[in-house]
């Protein structure tokens, strides 16, 4: 298939341009931006034309030009990191290609690091000590749910953060409620186990249902 005008005209431009780093780009990209949606690849990583203005670190080693780009997906989910791309174009094949491999630029300070270990301790304090609690929904049978969203809601950081800090959470109470006599019956809800001591009634007495909210 012959060259479309678009891309003849980038062609033409490359052929001016030596080997190696591309020190002024912007020609450039505009060429590359008119033509892109006439390569094969084009599309992949939801790749937009609009989005080569970022281009950056330009190389020309012929038939293939490459560059890196930086993409902002992550930051509209509350991350403070973009990815960057590495992406080639072969000329000879009319193809873009982006490659597997992936780094991250830090945008914006890091989320602070949450210690489960205390949060976890002051949790499992109040449940073996039967308190009502925010972050916990007590059952008539005795068992009793941990509302991780009250403990990390939604929007208080990057989502992959905060279902991070939540298994870890997680499997810091489990561990200590072990140690105190009490097992995870099912994802996030507790009992005490028999023999242990203590009926399931015997600190707090008839519980409200849990899963009413």
């Amino acid at each position: 298939m012959d060259d479309t005008p678009a891309v003849k005209q980038l062609k033409g431009h490359l052929t001016e341009l030596p080997p190696g780093k591309v020190a002024a780009p912007g020609a450039l990209i505009a060429l590359l931006a008119g033509c892109w949606h006439e390569l094969d690849g084009g599309t992949a990583e939801g790749m937009k034309t609009w989005k080569l203005a970022r281009m950056e670190d330009v190389h020309w080693e012929p038939p293939i030009l490459s560059f890196q780009l930086e993409r902002h997906g992550a930051l509209a989910l509350g991350s403070t990191r973009a990815e960057l791309q590495v992406w080639s174009v072969d000329l000879y094949t009319n193809r873009a290609t982006c490659a597997k491999s992936r780094s991250y630029r830090q945008l914006g300070p890091r989320a602070e690091r949450v210690m489960a270990e205390p949060i976890a301790s002051e949790i499992a304090e109040a449940i073996t000590a039967g308190r009502d609690d925010h972050r916990l929904k007590w059952g008539r049978d005795g068992t009793v749910r941990v509302v991780l969203t009250k403990v990390f809601p939604y929007g208080s950081g990057y989502m992959q953060t905060i279902a991070g800090r939540r298994n870890r959470l997680r499997e810091t109470l489990t561990r200590l409620l072990a140690e105190r006599g009490w097992c995870e019956v099912r994802r996030d809800v507790y009992s005490r186990e028999r023999g242990s001591g203590v009926g399931v009634y015997g600190l707090r007495g008839k519980k409200k249902d849990w899963s009413e909210e």
